[in-house]
């Protein structure tokens, strides 16, 4: 009887498995990030747009009215007098008049029906880089450009940006009068968080007070001026209210995106600090906990005006429109005057964006 040939089981040996895992593994990390700048170039060209259409919006309701949209308007479209923001006014200039007719049929901003309407309806309300979870449809992330604005008179809980404004503002702090705008016309500032309806008060192009802008007021030139930029609401303090409160107008009330501050620098954002702790700069014991503390980072609600600033999770900088409706990214290192600069409407400087 002849015996049977022996069968030759091949197979990988356990070398041989380790060293192909280590190669895919090589060619994931090779690959994974120029997929994610892939993915993020894409985000960028997705936000461009949005706010591309955003501008064109603002443009064409100046066109029809000959002023720009009013940061804080009062309207008398809902029974309630409740103002309005310049994003709920430019919506039928920017191919939502839909969703324009839904919120005027529904009697108020804040109200039941609203609320429904607010969360799916605005689709350029958010850059695809921010993935914020709590980042609903009242949100909005991009606001309109105030400038250089100030508090006046100090508040309590002391902002030490103000150094970039108009000297000590409750830090102590004093800059060269060469930064102080009192005299130095190059540097200008608005007080009082913008709450004014005087437009010579005012050195963006909107502010909560309402004040009526016109293509005239744009001394600088509208390729010079800052209209609409990015913010991330998660580090907005405003937008952070906006996503709990019950019936709040969100982006379409008046006072929540018209708060784009250029005396903040370009991507700060408010970091994580035990609960009750006064931050560093800051002269505030009575911070309070976060909204949503399950949910959200353990963040402390600071002076509300340190938290208007521009911001975005591009890396880098942040993208920018400006008057005349083109976009621009403004990268985070520019130098803080040119920043103000762009930031003011007739500051007589002149620019030059690196």
């Amino acid at each position: 009887m002849k015996n049977k040939p022996f069968a030759n089981h091949m197979g990988f040996t356990l070398i041989e498995l380790l060293v192909v895992i280590a190669i895919i593994a090589i060619l994931i990390g090779l690959l994974l990030p120029a997929i994610q700048k892939v993915r993020e170039a894409a985000n960028r060209a997705k936000c461009t747009n949005s706010l591309k259409q955003l501008a064109l919006g603002c443009m064409n309701f100046e066109s029809t009215h000959r002023e720009f949209p009013r940061g804080n308007a009062p309207t008398g479209t809902f029974p309630n007098g409740g103002n309005t923001s310049w994003m709920f006014q430019a919506l039928n200039y920017t191919e939502q008049n839909p969703l324009y007719t839904q919120i005027v049929a529904s009697g108020s901003l804040a109200n039941a029906v609203t609320q429904r309407i607010l969360p799916r309806g605005m689709p350029l309300s958010r850059c695809p880089s921010d993935t914020w979870e709590l980042h609903d449809g009242r949100l909005f992330g991009y606001i309109a450009s105030t400038g250089p604005q100030c508090n006046n008179p100090p508040t309590a809980c002391s902002n030490p940006f103000q150094k970039n404004c108009n000297g000590a503002q409750g830090t102590g702090a004093t800059v060269p009068a060469t930064l102080n705008p009192l005299t130095h016309p190059g540097y200008p500032a608005s007080m009082s968080w913008g709450n004014t309806a005087d437009a010579t008060l005012m050195r963006g192009m909107f502010c909560r007070g309402g004040a009526v802008i016109t293509m005239s007021h744009v001394k600088d030139g509208t390729s010079n001026t800052f209209l609409i930029g990015e913010t991330l609401p998660e580090f907005c303090e405003f937008q952070r209210w906006n996503s709990v409160t019950g019936l709040d107008p969100g982006w379409a009330g008046g006072n929540s995106v018209a708060q784009g501050q250029t005396i903040q620098p370009l991507n700060w954002k408010i970091d994580t600090v035990p609960v009750g702790t006064n931050p560093p700069g800051w002269n505030c014991a009575n911070c309070t906990p976060v909204f949503n503390p399950s949910r959200d980072p353990a963040r402390c609600l600071w002076n509300w005006s340190v938290t208007w600033g521009f911001k975005s999770n591009h890396s880098g900088g942040a993208n920018f429109a400006f008057a005349d409706g083109r976009v621009q990214f403004i990268n985070e290192s520019i130098d803080m005057r040119v920043y103000q600069y762009l930031g003011a409407r007739e500051d007589g400087e002149p620019v030059a964006i690196p």
